[in-house]
Formats: structure tokens, C-alpha cells, sequence
């Protein structure tokens, strides 16, 4: 998680998703990346173009209650990331049919691939393991949620 834990900021959560379709929980995570100044309000539709058209090709549900919608985005200048928590779940095609609560959005500039693989290989290492997912449905505040994916600097 080394590269991962800098990227997350407690202003970059969501405690709880209101949306409940999967590409509209897409759409939500996006316009909070534009809330925080992360994306200009004239670049959400371009980036939620590209996560939706990669989302079209195949479902980033991993399974365990875990979704990882991801996009390399052309003229993004820096790699973005929000995560958001759906206590009722979301049906992200997950090859366990399970819905997902933990949704992790990340966006890599377009000539990023070779840290595009590096960080999805760190989320799916992060994500397999039973105790974080609990420990991230568990926690109360943003603060905590930064702290158990810092937790995994160290583990």
C-alpha cells in the first residue's frame, strides 16, 4: 500500500454512497472529486466517459462486498482516487453476486499503465483480506478509514 495510503485524504471519502445504480455511484464519486477541486466541473463528463466505457467492457467488482471502477484518463494530470461505502450494497456484476459496499475509484493519468497495474495490484492485495474489508464497514469517520488503509503501510 505504499502508493496508495498517499493518495487517500480523508476529504476524498464518502461515508455513504446515495446512489444505488452502479454507474450513478460512478457518477457520484466523480462530482465529489469536482467538489473537493480535484476535477474541474467541464472534465467530470470526459472522465465519467472513461470509467463507464471501461466499465462496458467488463465489471470491476472484484466479489467480497468489493469494486474497484477504474479508468486511464487522457489529460489527467495526476493520479485520483475516492473512496466510497454503500451500506445497502451495489451491484457491480461481482463474480460472486455478492453486492459491493466498498468502492474504490481510481484514475490514472492515460501514460500512467504501468502504475495503473501497480495500483490495482496493491487495492486487490489490500482488499483480500477479510478483517480490513469488516474494519472499513465498521468505521465511523473519514479519519478512520484513512487510518486502516495506513494501517497497511506497515502489515
Amino acid at each position: 500500500m505504499s502508493a496508495l495510503h498517499k493518495l487517500l485524504t480523508s476529504e476524498s471519502i464518502i461515508l455513504e454512497l446515495s446512489e444505488t445504480d452502479h454507474e450513478e455511484v460512478v457518477l457520484e464519486m466523480i462530482g465529489h472529486l469536482s467538489k473537493i477541486g480535484k476535477v474541474s466541473s467541464g472534465d467530470c463528463y470526459c472522465v465519467g466517459n472513461a470509467v463507464l466505457e471501461r466499465e462496458s467492457h467488463i465489471s470491476t467488482g472484484l466479489g467480497s462486498g468489493v469494486a474497484i471502477p477504474h479508468a486511464k484518463v487522457k489529460g489527467l494530470k495526476e493520479t485520483l482516487v475516492v473512496f466510497g461505502r454503500s451500506l445497502e450494497g451495489i451491484d457491480f456484476d461481482c463474480p460472486d453476486n455478492v453486492p459491493s459496499n466498498l468502492i474504490f475509484l481510481m484514475l490514472v493519468p492515460e501514460d500512467q499503465g504501468a502504475r495503473h497495474l501497480q495500483l490495482l495490484a496493491e487495492l486487490a492485495r489490500f482488499f483480500h483480506k477479510a478483517d480490513r474489508r469488516k474494519a472499513l464497514l465498521e468505521a465511523t469517520t473519514a479519519e478512520e478509514i484513512c487510518q486502516i488503509f495506513d494501517s497497511a503501510v506497515t502489515a
